[in-house]
């Protein structure tokens, strides 16, 4: 789980937005996705600079692949700071393995307030990020 102040950012979404199905959806592990070209996708997003960028961070558990839902968060990175600007649902319309559209469209859920995290405590989120079977 991806845990904001010890509360799961799943949980989060669905008490923001009870009639949307954000109850369930998982964080976008890439030891948990089959397809190495994804799982290398979601660790170029991931990858702390200081660029502003859009990173998937929560995904559907059924496949645990990018032909479902897919949450992503508006990233910006100072020297100390990681900041989510915004969170939203990714409506791109990618194909052929064309990663790199998504989150070129997103409904932004503009209840999610900003979230800001110390470089340091983000890096916990490696775990999740940083895979452990590709090279």
């Amino acid at each position: 789980m991806i845990l904001i102040d010890n509360k799961p950012l799943e949980l989060i979404l669905h008490e923001l937005y009870p009639e949307e199905l954000f109850l369930g959806l998982v964080p976008t592990i890439i030891d948990w996705i089959s397809l190495d070209e994804e799982a290398k996708f979601f660790q170029r997003r991931f990858n702390i600079n200081h660029d502003r960028k859009i990173v998937p961070v929560l995904m559907c558990p059924d496949d645990c692949d990018l032909s479902c839902t897919i949450i992503v968060a508006e990233v910006i990175t100072s020297d100390d700071q990681v900041i989510w600007q915004r969170i939203g649902v990714d409506c791109s319309k990618w194909i052929n393995s064309n990663y790199e559209l998504i989150g070129t469209e997103v409904r932004w859920l503009y209840k999610v307030p900003e979230m800001k995290f110390d470089k340091e405590s983000y890096k916990t989120l490696e775990v999740i990020y940083k895979p452990t079977n590709l090279q």
